[in-house]
């Protein structure tokens, strides 16, 4: 599944030139060892499962996550939580 980003993102080389622009990410459902990282991701925060999910599911590095604006993280956020059938495994204890 394709989602274009709202806001999309220049990867820059070391001395600041732009190598590659992102504007869509390729999403794909998560398997068995997706949701055990994300589980795992969980102990160290909403935060940091929210970047695995993200991460796994579009097939990005965490670099490139940090990256991404705000609100492109917030939608694929929810694309993730559907996904997962609705419930984000996060915050959960």
């Amino acid at each position: 599944m394709e989602h274009r980003l709202k806001h999309p993102v220049e990867l820059n080389d070391k001395d600041g030139n732009v190598v590659q622009r992102i504007d869509s990410l390729e999403l794909r459902r998560f398997k068995g060892a997706d949701v055990a990282a994300i589980g795992n991701a969980n102990a160290k925060g909403a935060g940091e499962a929210l970047r695995v999910m993200v991460c796994r599911m579009a097939g990005i590095p965490p670099s490139t996550f940090d990256q991404l604006d705000g609100q492109d993280v917030t939608e694929l956020g929810e694309v993730a939580a559907g996904f997962l059938g609705g419930a984000l495994p996060i915050g959960a204890q």
